[in-house]
């Protein structure tokens, strides 16, 4: 017999990876400004904060998202392994959009900081 998942359960969970994502991004944006107030390393710094900015976001977002539409879209009809699948979904979510936010806050700042120059 199922137990039905409580509001304060619902709640719960999404909080977790704010818990464990967003310190790690604050630490990551302190070092890139850090890093962008001394010229030789302004550009890493820049980097730094793009790529963990990016990564952030689409990672919350695309986490967000499956525990939105996860149960909506059918997770039930896995029966008892229905939030076993729901949880295992959700972390290759924040692993995917990690990846996916980091790669294109790299290319982001390729694109838009100028080519170092060679002395």
């Amino acid at each position: 017999m199922r137990r039905p998942v409580s509001k304060r359960d619902a709640v719960y969970a999404p909080q977790v990876a704010f818990f464990l994502i967003i310190p790690a991004w604050l630490l990551c944006v302190l070092i890139g400004v850090v890093l962008a107030c001394f010229p030789r390393l302004r550009r890493t710094g820049i980097s730094l904060i793009a790529v963990s900015t990016g990564g952030t976001l689409i990672s919350l977002g695309l986490s967000t998202a499956v525990l939105f539409l996860g149960p909506r879209l059918g997770f039930e009809h896995f029966g008892k392994w229905s939030g076993i699948a729901l949880i295992g979904t959700y972390v290759i979510a924040i692993v995917a959009g990690g990846l996916i936010g980091s790669v294109s806050g790299f290319l982001l700042t390729r694109k838009l900081l100028p080519p170092k120059q060679l002395l």
